[in-house]
């Protein structure tokens, strides 16, 4: 496409945090945190610093496009793919151009260009409304399946100490993750399919360092670690963000839950779980939650790189929850 000399578009450099974070806060009418973008974009194991930038001829910031990379595990292979997340652009620039030419187009192609053509399988992220049409039509996206969210009211009943001491079960609030729960990723990952590859490393950036109240816990069952939960809580509900368990104990999930839920003063248990595995869905309705849209039509949604049929494998066997997204 033409240049426009009014603006121009490059990479991330330090020292563009408090353009950012201003431009954050004036697109999402809402307080920008630098300690979640020094842990999401600086932060990160793998790397840092993808994010793409336009600004006007004054150097005022116009709009960002940027994405986060995890690992993506499935047949025992690792790939890299991007999390996209804080797309924004200024209201004043938002009726320059049309699709590819508009500011928010332009600065998605840098993206593509610079992070994603010869170096990411795919990206993905969960989106609404107009930024979902765009993507679609003029970024490449596919959009993959509607996210489910599954919730169950209170009370859930609490099950007791001696219940769980028979069946062998025991829970502990997590403080660090270490090579235990690399092993236990490998054991359990087949029976999940196609999934981020939760190990050690990425757990400890995605939930112990990110700086906004998560908690979790893990069970065992004779001293066998067996899955694990994490959790916060938002109002009157408790968020299950993100878990991982043994298919082969099927019961540490209800157990977990129903020693976790009753703790607090709640109302609500709510999160998002991908139709897959069976299994695990089964668990879920066994502990009483249904499955529903998202409130807000969130769709998960998929721009293919390297991996050309990524949105047909994702459809297939991907396992995500919200600790998948950048809303968790």
């Amino acid at each position: 496409m033409p240049a426009d000399p009014r603006f121009v578009t490059r990479r991330f450099r330090p020292g563009d945090e408090t353009a950012i974070l201003d431009l954050f806060a004036q697109s999402f009418h809402a307080p920008a945190d630098p300690r979640l973008f020094r842990w999401k974009y600086q932060g990160n194991p793998y790397d840092n610093g993808r994010i793409s930038l336009t600004f006007d001829a004054e150097g005022a910031l116009d709009a960002q496009y940027a994405g986060y990379p995890v690992l993506m595990h499935r047949e025992g292979r690792d790939s890299v793919a991007h999390h996209i997340g804080d797309i924004m652009t200024r209201r004043s620039v938002r009726q320059v151009g049309r699709g590819l030419s508009s500011i928010l187009g332009r600065t998605a192609m840098h993206f593509y260009e610079s992070f994603c053509e010869g170096k990411v399988a795919f990206n993905y992220g969960f989106t609404t409304g107009t930024h979902q049409k765009l993507s679609v039509r003029f970024l490449r996206a596919t959009v993959v399946e509607p996210v489910i969210v599954w919730r169950r009211r209170f009370p859930v009943p609490r099950i007791s100490g001696w219940r769980r001491w028979l069946r062998g079960f025991q829970l502990e609030l997590v403080r660090d993750f270490g090579a235990e729960y690399d092993a236990f990723f490998e054991r359990v990952a087949p029976a999940y399919g196609f999934l981020v590859r939760r190990d050690a490393r990425y757990l400890r950036w995605r939930y112990l360092q990110e700086p906004d109240g998560i908690f979790i816990v893990a069970i065992r069952r004779w001293r066998r670690l067996a899955g694990w939960g994490v959790f916060r809580i938002r109002e009157r509900s408790l968020i299950w963000g993100d878990a991982l368990f043994d298919p082969g104990e099927p019961r540490a999930v209800g157990t977990l839950i129903r020693h976790v839920a009753p703790s607090y003063p709640v109302d609500l248990l709510t999160g998002w779980f991908a139709p897959r595995p069976a299994w695990f869905t089964r668990a879920l309705e066994e502990l009483g939650m249904a499955a529903d849209r998202e409130p807000q039509e969130l769709a998960l949604t998929c721009v293919p790189f390297e991996m050309a049929d990524a949105t047909a494998r994702m459809h297939e066997n991907l396992y995500y929850t919200m600790g998948d997204s950048d809303l968790f």
